[in-house]
C-alpha cells in the first residue's frame, strides 16, 4: 500500500546517482515533475485544463479504479513535461527531493473537505488527490527503482 509514510520513504532513498529504468527525464527532472504536479493540484500553479467535461471524467475514474499503474513513457501534459520550459527544472538534487517532500505532507495536512483541481481529472477531493498523488509518485519512483 503507498501511505504518505512508504511514498516518503521512497523518495528519501532516492540519490543523484539514481538512473531511470525507462523514460527520458534524470532522477532531478522527475523530483521536479512531481513537485510541480502536486503544485498544480494544491493550487500554486496553474496548467492549462485538458479536455472536456466527460473526458476528465473518464479519465478521472479509470485512473482512481483501474486495478493497474501508469503505463511506462505516458505522455503527460506541457506543464510536466521536462521538454518544454513550463516545468520547473532542477537545480540541487537536495533542495529539489525535500521541496518534493514537503509538498507531500502539505498535501497530506490538507483539510479533508478539502476540494482540488486537476487539468486532465478536474475536481478532486482530498481524498482523490492524495490517491491519484500516490499513484503518480509509485510510477515514477519505480521508474528510478525505489
Amino acid at each position: 500500500m503507498n501511505t504518505s509514510a512508504t511514498i516518503t520513504a521512497r523518495i528519501e532513498n532516492l540519490t543523484p546517482a539514481s538512473q531511470r529504468l525507462w523514460g527520458r527525464m534524470s532522477v532531478g527532472q522527475m523530483l521536479t515533475h512531481c513537485a510541480d504536479q502536486l503544485q498544480i493540484v494544491m493550487g500554486e500553479k496553474a496548467a492549462a485544463q485538458q479536455g472536456n467535461a466527460v473526458t476528465r471524467w473518464l479519465m478521472k475514474g479509470l485512473a482512481l479504479y483501474a486495478p493497474m499503474p501508469f503505463p511506462k513513457n505516458l505522455r503527460t501534459i506541457a506543464e510536466l513535461d521536462p521538454d518544454k520550459p513550463l516545468m520547473t527544472q532542477p537545480v540541487d538534487f537536495v533542495q529539489d527531493r525535500a521541496m518534493l517532500l514537503a509538498l507531500v505532507t502539505r498535501l497530506h495536512q490538507l483539510p479533508d473537505s478539502q476540494l482540488l483541481a486537476h487539468p486532465v481529472f478536474g475536481s478532486l477531493t482530498k481524498a482523490q488527490a492524495v490517491k491519484l498523488t500516490h499513484i503518480h509518485l509509485d510510477h515514477h519512483l519505480r521508474q528510478f527503482g525505489v
